[in-house]
């Protein structure tokens, strides 16, 4: 009798330690899981078992993190699946380095925030030389042309972007009004799940990003999984002065980035190097007009 319940016991702990492995990384519009016959809403940090039936809704993303086996997957839109089934339909489409998956882990629990210590947070994981390489690539993919004037078709990944009137959901062609506001709707037409943000250059050559980072810049709230698309609702933007043409660019690669430093390696980059640019980056551009 004690032997049957300390084997009742040792089952029910290794089933609780194993629950406590996966845990919901992000969520981008609406992701749900099965609880009694119903559908509950679920939130970042909420734990996942292999036997939990998770759905994702039309145009959104979840974003799940595997702490033992150290890795992160990202699911588009689904009507229903174990989570066990959503891992093995993930192999091979991508994979991290374990220090990134610790720093995003770090990020995840510490304290009920997104910050975390300076040794931690940032690229400090990794330095910088990410942000560098993506300026750089970005740069010999427009051969000298004003940025923004890229061809579509010269880029690493099928990415692209629509913009969208934030209460209407129409699309957004050429003109915009001033100070309207707009949500973006990405569309990962390739096989890999890829990071995103987008940079907006005015007409006066400022530039800016459009999609906010998060303090420990994990960017697991722009993960996009392949093959979907995503409307970004929860981060609007407002298309405010100068009037003129704006230029956006989406800027898309596997490994989470700052768009900030980015920005800044641009005005660095040394021309005569640029041949040597071959770090793999998806690009998409479209111009938009802000009109009073």
């Amino acid at each position: 009798m004690k032997k049957g319940f300390f084997i009742a016991l040792f089952t029910m702990l290794v089933s609780l330690v194993s629950a406590q492995d996966i845990y919901v990384y992000a969520i981008i519009g609406q992701a749900e899981k099965q609880e009694n016959g119903q559908w509950v809403a679920l939130q970042k940090r909420n734990p996942l078992q292999l036997n939990d039936v998770v759905r994702v809704g039309n145009n959104s993303a979840l974003s799940f993190i595997d702490r033992k086996a150290e890795k992160i997957y990202s699911i588009s839109q689904n009507n229903g699946q174990k989570v066990s089934e959503l891992i093995a339909n993930y192999k091979g489409k991508q994979s991290y380095a374990a220090n990134f998956v610790s720093h995003a882990s770090k990020s995840l629990f510490n304290g009920g925030s997104d910050r975390i210590s300076h040794e931690a947070a940032g690229c400090t994981y990794r330095g910088d030389i990410v942000e560098n390489d993506i300026a750089k690539a970005i740069l010999a993919k427009h051969k000298g042309n004003e940025l923004g004037s890229m061809n579509n078709a010269n880029t690493d990944y099928a990415i692209s972007f629509s913009i969208l009137d934030r209460r209407t959901r129409a699309e957004l062609e050429g003109v915009v009004a001033l100070d309207s506001q707009a949500v973006f709707r990405i569309k990962n037409s390739s096989e890999t799940p890829l990071y995103v943000n987008i940079l907006d250059i005015n007409k006066d050559g400022e530039k800016y990003d459009c999609l906010p980072i998060d303090d420990a810049t994990t960017m697991s709230h722009l993960l996009i999984p392949g093959n979907c698309t995503i409307d970004l609702t929860t981060y609007p933007v407002e298309f405010s002065e100068p009037v003129g043409t704006d230029n956006l660019i989406l800027i898309a690669t596997e490994v989470p980035y700052d768009l900030r430093q980015v920005m800044k390696y641009f005005d660095k980059a040394d021309a005569s190097k640029l041949q040597d640019a071959s770090y793999p980056v998806g690009v998409y551009c479209k111009k938009i007009e802000v009109k009073k």
